[in-house]
């Protein structure tokens, strides 16, 4: 398994091609697991404005770095929470090469991959796993929320058992709020935080740690 970290959907771009691009085929087949979403997406009807190819206000956002490395768009599936079974789930990850994780709200992503029995699934996939954003901190395999709008409380949190040497700060803006978090983590929990701007990302291939674009490494003092 290959995994990928970013905070944007924005790994197409020059900072990121020339690597990324080892890792992703014209003949892939994508997965999205769009399991990340808010109280604003509660039934099927709310979920094809936000994901459908015909009028999903994040599609296009999504879809358009894997366009970029060549990618068909009917190579590009998605597993849709309101309409999909568990066993129709499973299967669409057997069938792929490259699973992606959408941002949003990483608890609400972990409860429905729970949900949905994936777990064990995607912790034996052995292509490349991409997330963005929340997408990124769930391959943590403890992770942290760091309080912004959408959290009020700083949470340590059970990712998947993907990555566990290391944690991540996504959306890194060097603010007095996030290096506070960050000193913690180190103080408490891991040797390494590596913080991820919204043009910078990580591939870990086999535990071999490559650093793309605007990314810092914090380590324990």
């Amino acid at each position: 398994m290959v995994n990928m970290l970013f905070s944007s959907y924005n790994f197409h771009e020059s900072w990121a091609k020339d690597i990324v691009s080892k890792y992703i085929n014209s003949n892939d087949k994508v997965l999205i697991i769009p399991f990340s979403f808010g109280e604003n997406i509660c039934s099927d009807n709310d979920w094809q404005n936000a994901y459908s190819k015909n009028n999903g206000r994040y599609y296009e956002s999504i879809v358009i770095p894997f366009l970029n490395y060549g990618i068909k768009e009917e190579n590009i599936n998605w597993i849709n929470y309101f309409k999909d079974t568990k066993e129709n789930a499973k299967f669409k990850i057997k069938n792929a090469n490259i699973i992606f994780f959408t941002g949003g709200l990483p608890d609400k992503m972990m409860l429905r991959l729970k949900e949905f029995n994936l777990i064990d699934d995607i912790e034996n996939f052995t292509g490349v796993i991409i997330g963005s954003s929340a997408g990124a901190m769930i391959q943590i395999s403890e992770y942290h929320i760091t309080p912004d709008e959408d959290y009020k409380i700083f949470t340590y949190n059970t990712g998947l058992n993907l990555i566990k040497d290391f944690d991540i700060e996504v959306h890194y803006e060097e603010t007095e709020i996030q290096n506070k978090y960050i000193n913690k983590v180190l103080e408490e929990k891991r040797e390494k935080v590596y913080t991820i701007t919204n043009t910078g990302g990580m591939i870990i291939d086999n535990k071999k740690v490559t650093l793309l674009g605007n990314i810092q490494t914090f380590s324990k003092q």
